[in-house]
């Protein structure tokens, strides 16, 4: 497993200049614990410097004394080691798995922005990649939704990094047995009120889990083939319909309304992403009744959707950030 991870970081910096500085997300469990001291031996190496952040998003009893062991095993490695909490005004308490997400990138790239890094490690596993992909398919989504997980993406302008997606957890669990290291359980994981633990607690009940998670990954991956020749589609389609800016989106509506619903769609998703800063695409539920209203309202006037406002004149839909709930 080790010369495995090895191999793809490898490749991924072959393709890109070697960086002095990384960050790994880390919050105690088998996955993040068991990368952080993977990347740990790679930086030796390769002498670059290893900071190790973790959110303590107060949800858990239990959270800020697993967080205070961590640092003290972190500290016993010579790992660098920064805790970031998050403001009691910020914990929320609806949709919580998705907004505490979206809060954990944000501070999480806050930290490399500031550190001036640019890769952010994260612990995601071959057994993420089957969970997302079916959590996906019952909230009915599209290609985007159902595409694998990428190994590498760019979260504003921080390439976050996914070593691990053929690995299985309990892979990474043995690497830690050998190691002698501990790990934290997070006892919310058996929580089947989230939707997540009841699709994890389904993928245990079969003796070849891991198998059957790869093939959810196949499928996955066939799927982003998929959606990437659709989107040179989109890109030749849209060229004289859409412009996109650093801070709004401009929209000719009288050419939108002719484009291909599918086409569209994937615009606005693009657009609303981009503008109103967010780490996923909107729900295609919710997607579909902004478009409805973007191209079939006689007289729409201001709307706000997924942290953005859209507004009309002279025929041209404008999309900017909704300043109001920043």
């Amino acid at each position: 497993m080790k010369e495995k991870i090895f191999t793809k970081i490898e490749k991924i910096f072959s393709e890109r200049k070697a960086p002095k500085k990384l960050a790994v997300a880390v919050s105690g469990g088998s996955d993040s614990l068991a990368l952080t001291l993977l990347l740990q031996e790679f930086c030796q190496a390769k002498k670059t410097k290893l900071f190790a952040v973790t959110i303590d998003h107060k949800m858990r009893e239990t959270s800020s004394d697993e967080v205070c062991e961590l640092s003290k095993f972190l500290a016993k490695k010579k790992i660098s080691h920064q805790v970031i909490a998050i403001p009691n005004a910020r914990i929320p308490t609806k949709n919580i798995e998705a907004k505490l997400r979206e809060l954990r990138y944000e501070l999480l790239s806050r930290f490399c922005t500031k550190n001036k890094i640019e890769f952010l490690f994260l612990g995601h596993h071959l057994g993420d990649v089957a969970e997302n992909f079916l959590i996906r398919l019952f909230r009915g989504s599209g290609l985007d939704g159902l595409s694998t997980i990428k190994e590498v993406a760019n979260h504003q302008n921080i390439f976050l990094v996914r070593p691990m997606l053929d690995c299985t957890k309990e892979e990474l669990q043995e690497f830690l047995l050998s190691q002698k290291v501990k790990w934290f359980e997070d006892e919310t994981n058996a929580d089947e009120r989230f939707l997540r633990n009841k699709i994890r607690k389904f993928f245990d009940s079969f003796p070849e889990k891991a198998l059957i998670q790869k093939r959810i990954k196949n499928a996955a991956d066939e799927i982003s083939y998929m959606r990437d020749f659709f989107d040179e589609v989109m890109w030749r389609e849209s060229k004289d319909v859409v412009l996109f800016f650093d801070d709004e989106v401009v929209i000719d509506r009288e050419k939108f309304q002719q484009l291909n619903e599918k086409i569209a769609l994937k615009i606005l998703a693009i657009a609303t992403t981009k503008i109103g800063k967010k780490t996923y695409k909107p729900r295609l539920e919710k997607l579909k009744k902004f478009y409805e209203y973007l191209t079939k309202t006689t007289n729409p006037k201001l709307r706000d959707f997924y942290g953005c406002t859209a507004s009309f004149y002279h025929e041209q839909i404008s999309i900017k950030r909704d300043l109001r709930k920043t």
